[in-house]
């Protein structure tokens, strides 16, 4: 849709997005339209459940360019517009139009009147005409009357002299006669015969349709092979843009560099190509799933003999979902609200980072 702002739904439920994306697809036809879609990074407009803390946060640090709604009881003290429940959806609409400066805010009421007997409530306060507030007007000039006629005193007309007389317009020139010419000397004029059929022009030939001579493959230059892009020593493995994004900048932290991939397939591409030393797989949609990537890189070897090591995130670190990892060669599976003291423990526990930072100290006596 043409003109339509983007809107993204984050942190409600499948039937309560589905409930938004109708009301704004039955809108769509008075401006500014509005158009639900799946992607986080290049959405205008984020409307967000209040009420889901796990969205709220992973929002307010993600530093997304759009604009935020939210939905639910309280901002969590982030200070963006909040839409209270029960959700009034013309209430959201005309909201979203104030966050994008479609809409100004409504002005105040004018104080109603003072109920009184006969007073209309409906109606604001009046205040009486005052003749002495009124700007003076100006009187208009008036041309003297004679005293015989209220009518103004006539002028005479003098008749103009014989120099200002305008000059006599001089009659226009007789058209020239057209010269007739020949049929045959006058380019593109069709005569009728005596049969009243059209004479038979001549036609220009038709261009030819010789074909373009092909440039040989001996004369073209071999085009330069594509230098390798550097690779890091991290693969993140996350299909969520949002979550993505914040184990980048946990792990970004370390000075660790990392390479992104939102797909299974493609990571395990990365990893056939390129020996890792950590990877950080989050949740993953289809086949081949989390596990899968897992047990990939766990058969991959390092330059020193070793398997990389290999950590999950989760929404909920479950006893369940932590035996399947486990058995699929995961080192460490983390929830995603993990704290940072416990994250960088398990970064140095695998030599990842540097546990102290300072050097050994001399003691001399």
């Amino acid at each position: 849709m043409a003109g339509a702002y983007t809107v993204v739904m984050v942190g409600f439920a499948e039937n309560e997005s589905a409930t938004f994306e109708s009301f704004f697809r039955l809108a769509s036809r008075r401006p500014p339209a509005y158009t639900v879609q799946d992607e986080v990074m290049d959405a205008q407009l984020l409307i967000v459940n209040a009420d889901n803390a796990q969205a709220l946060h992973l929002v307010r640090y993600a530093e997304l360019p759009g604009k935020v709604l939210l939905i639910g009881h309280s901002d969590g003290g982030t200070g963006w517009p909040l839409q209270r429940k029960p959700v009034k959806l013309v209430g959201v609409l005309a909201a979203l139009d104030e966050l994008i400066g479609a809409r100004r805010p409504a002005p105040a009421h004018p104080p109603l009147v003072t109920p009184q007997r006969g007073a209309d409530r409906s109606f604001a306060a009046t205040q009486p005409f005052v003749s002495a507030q009124a700007p003076l007007v100006t009187a208009p000039r008036k041309r003297a009357r004679s005293a015989d006629s209220e009518f103004p005193a006539t002028r005479p007309m003098t008749r103009a002299s014989a120099a200002r007389a305008p000059a006599p317009v001089s009659p226009p020139p007789a058209p020239r006669p057209e010269i007739e010419m020949p049929r045959h000397a006058r380019p593109g004029v069709v005569g009728i015969t005596d049969f009243g059929a059209l004479d038979v022009l001549p036609t220009p030939a038709p261009p030819s349709r010789a074909p373009a001579p092909r440039p040989s493959k001996s004369t073209s230059a071999p085009k330069p092979p594509v230098p390798e892009a550097p690779r890091g020593d991290v693969l993140l493995v996350a299909e969520s843009l949002v979550e993505g994004r914040i184990l980048h900048k946990r792990l970004k932290r370390y000075g660790l560099s990392i390479d992104w991939s939102r797909e299974a397939p493609q990571a395990m591409a990365l990893l056939k190509s390129h020996p890792y030393r950590l990877v950080a797989i989050d949740r993953l949609k289809g086949d081949p799933d989390a596990y899968s990537v897992c047990r990939n890189a766990k058969q991959r070897k390092l330059p020193n003999g070793l398997s990389p090591v290999v950590m999950m995130f989760a929404p909920t670190a479950g006893s369940m979902d932590r035996i399947k990892a486990g058995l699929a060669g995961c080192d460490a599976y983390l929830s995603r609200s993990v704290g940072e003291a416990e994250f960088y423990k398990v970064l140095s526990q695998h030599r990842l980072v540097v546990l102290d930072g300072f050097e050994k100290t001399n003691i001399s006596f």
